[in-house]
C-alpha cells in the first residue's frame, strides 16, 4: 500500500469500526530480510521538503546540472530533484527523480530549471 502523506485530511475522533484479533500462519521460511541501504543526504528528504529545486535534460550534462542546481538549492535550503530524462542521462542518481515513476512531492515551492 502507498499513502500520500499530504493527500488526506486528518481523520476525526471516534469511529465505529470493530477491532478483531487475527492469527497468522507464522514464518514460512520462504523469504528473509537481508538489509537496508538508506541514502544519507545533506539536503532535506525529497518527499518531505518544503522547497525543491529540480533540473532537466536541457542542462546538458552532470557538471552543468551540479553547477546550476546545487548552489541554488543550498541557498534556499532546498531538496534537489530531477526529471526522468536527467536521471536517465546520468546527471544525478535515480534517488533525485521526481514524478511518474520517481518520488511524489508536495512542496510549498517547486523551482524547475531546464
Amino acid at each position: 500500500i502507498t499513502v500520500r502523506g499530504t493527500a488526506f485530511e486528518k481523520a476525526g475522533d471516534g469511529g465505529s469500526a470493530s477491532v478483531e484479533a487475527v492469527s497468522g500462519s507464522g514464518d514460512a521460511g520462504l523469504s528473509s530480510f537481508v538489509g537496508a541501504e538508506i541514502a544519507k543526504l545533506e539536503r532535506p528528504e525529497l518527499t518531505s521538503a518544503k522547497i525543491i529545486v529540480s533540473g532537466g535534460r536541457a542542462l546538458k550534462d552532470s557538471d552543468t546540472f551540479q553547477q546550476t542546481i546545487f548552489p541554488l538549492a543550498d541557498k534556499l535550503g532546498a531538496a534537489v530533484g530531477a526529471s526522468r530524462a536527467a536521471v536517465d542521462a546520468g546527471y544525478v542518481p535515480n534517488d533525485y527523480q521526481v514524478g511518474q515513476t520517481g518520488k511524489i512531492v508536495a512542496p510549498e515551492l517547486y523551482v524547475a530549471i531546464g
